[in-house]
């Protein structure tokens, strides 16, 4: 189709051609997938919380969500949308979240930012996805210091009388504080209800047993412990199958929980050898008389599972995964090289010299800047909306 429409998808979605389909949109989009008699995956939104409890690295928890929030200015559906914070580290966590580049609006400032990123009808106002925090800050009149990536808004409560706890897809973060572990989920539990049900959910925190807490108790597919959401639901910082599309299941009203992959998309064939006898060592059945039941003895006899056990074997692998990870290299004096060999020498995997970038998001244009060179580019070169701003801001690409 040179111009997409919703009848010309419905068509595609119900011709003969089609085997299967993937669908990836609004919850329009997917209940027109389910019902086109085709067999179809669909996925949902995300309305990701941040649990950060009273144990966590607080430091580290800031540094985290502000890394997954930030990526691509938040159009990742993964990226955190609010902040759930134990009172008890409020002070600590929002002296954390300055010192890595937020910055906490006054009251007449998060109603101001309401009005321009909410609509008249309480949906996302599409002027304001992916776009960075001080484009943001502008539509709002809201002035914002130099360096600031991420502003975040202190609300009282979660729905349609608070339009910024909807997924916001921008580098905003609305900000709540709770008394005892239960309340804190029991907000977590409102905001993807207010639109991510089945997605994903984070938490930080040192407390095992806080962690299967929120675990058991979040409707959530991935709960992403101690990591950037962003990274850590699409299998970057975990070992999640890795994919940009990430099922909902039944909370969701998707077919999958899963991350979607190639996997499932294919058809498997299996061919299966017998591997345990129905009825092992059974001897002829006598022609005149029945056997006896206990006759047949049972073909195993599992060894009662401690939970404990499995913790602990988890626990133990996770740690020695760790310890295995290769050293940071230790400083050593640089090699006799002649200077020409050392320039022609390159820093790191990338096109050739000349050769247009194929991809490139913000960090790229950030290491860019940095160097001080140029991003070569042309038309086929694929640039997140968060590296085009920046890199065509500090005129970073040299187009081919």
């Amino acid at each position: 189709m040179s111009i997409a429409t919703v009848e010309g998808t419905d068509a595609l979605m119900k011709h003969k051609r089609t085997a299967v389909i993937l669908a990836t949109g609004g919850i329009g989009l997917v209940r027109a997938a389910y019902s086109s008699g085709k067999p179809a995956f669909g996925v949902g939104p995300g309305n990701v919380p941040a649990f950060v409890d009273g144990s966590a690295d607080i430091g580290k928890a800031a540094r985290d969500i502000l890394t997954g929030k930030c990526f691509d200015n938040g159009t990742i559906c993964a990226s955190e949308q609010s902040v759930v914070a134990d009172r008890k580290i409020d002070a600590a966590l929002r002296a954390a979240f300055e010192d890595h580049g937020a910055r906490f609006l006054t009251a007449d400032e998060t109603e101001r930012l309401a009005a321009v990123v909410a609509t008249g009808t309480n949906a996302l106002n599409p002027k304001v996805v992916g776009k960075s925090a001080s484009v943001i800050a502008a539509m709002a009149g809201i002035s914002l210091p130099e360096g600031v990536r991420c502003m975040i808004a202190e609300v009282a409560g979660v729905g349609r009388d608070y339009p910024l706890s909807m997924e916001k897809l921008s580098p905003i973060l609305t900000y709540y504080t709770f008394d005892g572990t239960a309340e804190g989920v029991e907000i977590c539990q409102k905001v993807l209800q207010y639109g991510g049900m089945g997605h994903t959910a984070s938490i930080h925190s040192r407390k095992r047993d806080v962690i299967e807490f929120y675990g058991e108790r979040i409707p959530a597919s991935r709960v992403i412990v101690n990591s950037p959401s962003t990274h850590g639901a699409i299998g970057f910082s975990t070992d999640l199958e890795p994919s940009m599309t990430l099922g909902c299941g039944s909370w969701g009203g998707n077919v999958t929980s899963d991350n979607i992959s190639p996997w499932h998309l294919m058809d498997i064939k299996r061919i299966a050898f017998e591997t345990r006898e129905v009825i092992p060592n059974a001897p002829p059945r006598p022609a005149t008389s029945r056997p006896k039941a206990t006759s047949i003895a049972p073909v195993f006899a599992p060894a009662p599972v401690e939970r404990a056990n499995i913790a602990s074997l988890v626990d133990r692998f996770i740690a020695e995964r760790r310890a295995e990870a290769p050293p940071a290299p230790a400083s050593q004096p640089a090699p006799a090289t002649p200077p020409a060999e050392k320039a022609s020498t390159p820093v790191e995997a990338g096109p050739a010299p000349g050769a247009a970038s194929e991809f490139v998001c913000e960090d790229d244009v950030r290491r860019a800047i940095a160097d001080g060179r140029k991003i070569p580019v042309d038309a086929k070169t694929i640039i997140t909306p968060a590296a085009r701003e920046l890199g065509d801001t500090r005129d970073v690409f040299a187009r081919r």
